[in-house]
């Protein structure tokens, strides 16, 4: 199905590309040649597909891990940028569309107004001779370096500065004046644009969410010849039932910036695929999703929807811009890493799509961590695990393209002939909401504690038993640097009853997705517990989470229990 998605989205950019070369013409007319054929793709698509987007952010968990499938538009912000050199040669083998946005801190004070210790007097900020205008050029000026690092490594930019421009939040929106801002729009483009000659910029406007006029926001353009994308960013709108607010959003744009290709920038969550494809939703260039999922403002059903809906256009599906050779897009589609994926009496079948864009896929590899399972060189590439021993894996996959380039794939946990001993059982802890999400099977439900180092969660299993493992998912937050594992066999309310199996202690933080998998010698239980006693990382802010709370024994002891 996705090779067939692939070949229609390549076929209509061919169609742009080769026979209506000028279908669209940038605002800078001396736009390189790679960055003209992305915005020449990017009019082709327009109204017959939409662009997922993923934003790049360490506190964001990555939806490719949940749904196999990588967005088509990656954003970043350049005053977090990091080491362009690093972004770009990332941008370069995976071939994705890259744009960033600015969080401007301006005089090295924050870009939120609300938070600034001083206030920024836009009105100077645009009038050559004053000193807040000298500091303006010369902090647009270190970014147009930055920016070079993409423009001489030959990396179009779709560049979205003074987002949410009219919004009222951001110190460059003036509210008493918006021509202000409007004109420090332009003062930007003149510079990156003709004193700079950044010719890899496609310059990207986004207006800000919330109950404005066409009229209102009109006074914030800058005008049609400095404009090639436009847009808004889009938040507090119910995505599975809402219509309307997304058409007011998307006619106000209409009007503000007319013949324009609208994208929404930001988003908690991309709009209903299903209703945009069928024109109940307007039909936006692109989505750009601010959360990873899980989140609450981002679920995994809906990312999975989204992700997987062939009006979405993701990263395999697009055709090749530039030069460099692209390394081959790979994901595993099932089973999912949801909890799901226990094979306690039954063999697993592992399914994994490749695509290489610019040659072939010469073979998918499966893979136990870095242990070898086996090779499939043929689509569909699958795996059984029929004759897996008996064991939790994690288990990926790696595409090889006919150029030797690899990609490694999300990863996916998977038990085989074990049972789950934790799971649906009786569940106590010492703080928070919901410890029953630490074992309900889903790994996108969590027990949250309260925001204290010492915090505990144990679990009856019934009855007495024999056991020798425990495994630990924490939640996309906070997870425990020292802790314990402890058993009772009785009376766990009295804390003689407890007696140590495993400690850990200085265990690194992670940031998503942290796992523990716990052996210990065979010990008789009923009740276990995981007592943390730090949080890692200096993560004081919130409490632990802990997606899963496991106690795996193989099938053929797990109906035993010890007298």
């Amino acid at each position: 199905m996705h090779c067939l998605r692939m070949w229609i989205v390549v076929l209509l950019s061919g169609l742009c590309l080769q026979g209506r070369a000028r279908c669209i013409e940038p605002v800078n007319p001396n736009l390189n040649p790679t960055a003209r054929k992305v915005l020449a793709y990017l009019d082709s698509v327009y109204q017959k597909k939409m662009l997922a987007g993923y934003n790049v952010y360490v506190h964001t968990p990555d939806d490719y891990e949940q749904t196999g499938m990588q967005a088509a538009v990656w954003g970043r912000d350049i005053q977090w940028l990091g080491d362009p050199a690093e972004v770009a040669a990332h941008a370069k083998r995976h071939g994705y569309i890259l744009t960033l946005h600015w969080h401007w801190y301006f005089d090295e004070d924050s870009a939120w107004t609300g938070k600034r210790k001083q206030p920024v007097d836009l009105a100077n900020v645009v009038t050559p001779g004053t000193p807040e205008h000298a500091r303006a050029m010369t902090e647009i000026g270190a970014t147009a370096d930055m920016l070079q690092v993409f423009e001489d490594l030959d990396i179009p930019v779709l560049w979205r500065p003074l987002h949410e421009i009219d919004g009222g939040w951001f110190w460059w929106t003036d509210k008493e004046t918006p021509e202000n801002t409007a004109k420090l729009w332009r003062m930007m483009f003149e510079y990156l644009t003709h004193q700079r000659k950044l010719d890899n910029l496609i310059w990207v406007y986004s207006a800000g969410v919330g109950n404005k006029t066409a009229e209102q926001r009109r006074r914030f353009y800058p005008g049609s010849q400095y404009v090639d994308i436009s847009g808004i960013d889009i938040y507090g709108v119910d995505y599975r039932q809402d219509t309307e607010k997304y058409w007011a959003y998307y006619k106000v744009m209409a009007q503000v910036s007319p013949g324009k290709m609208l994208a929404c920038g930001e988003c908690d969550a991309i709009p209903d695929p299903a209703k945009t494809q069928s024109g109940e939703l307007p039909k936006w260039l692109y989505a750009l999703p601010w959360w990873g999922a899980p989140s609450a403002r981002r679920p995994v059903d809906w990312a999975l929807f989204t992700m997987r809906h062939d009006f979405i256009v993701t990263l395999d599906e697009l055709p090749v811009f530039g030069a460099a050779n692209i390394a081959p897009h790979i994901g595993i589609l099932t089973p999912l890493d949801d909890g799901t994926a226990w094979y306690p009496d039954k063999p697993c079948t592992i399914e994994a799509y490749a695509v290489d864009r610019d040659g072939k896929v010469a073979q998918v590899n499966f893979l136990a961590g870095e242990r070898p399972l086996a090779t499939d060189r043929t689509p569909p590439y699958t795996f059984s695990c029929s004759n897996a021993q008996t064991g939790v894996y994690d288990i990926r996959a790696e595409a090889i393209d006919d150029k030797g380039q690899k990609t490694n794939s999300n990863t996916v946990r998977v038990a085989i002939g074990l049972v789950d001993l934790a799971r649906g059982r009786p569940v106590i802890a010492s703080s928070g909401p919901s410890p029953q999400g630490a074992v309900d099977g889903n790994y996108y439900t969590t027990w949250s504690s309260d925001k204290r180092d010492d915090e505990w969660i144990y679990v009856d299993l019934g009855s007495v038993r024999q056991i020798n493992r425990v495994n630990l998912l924490w939640g996309w937050k906070i997870h425990a640097e020292d802790y314990s594992i402890d058993v009772a066999t009785a009376e766990p309310q009295r804390v003689e009853s407890w007696k140590t199996v495993h400690s850990e202690t200085g265990r690194a933080y992670q940031t998503w997705k942290a796992t523990d998998r716990i052996s210990f010698r065979p010990t008789a239980a009923r009740y276990v517990r995981m007592h943390a006693t730090k949080r890692a990382g200096r993560q004081t802010w919130g409490g632990y989470q802990l997606a899963a709370f496991e106690v795996p024994v193989p099938l053929e002891t797990a109906g035993a229990r010890r007298p």
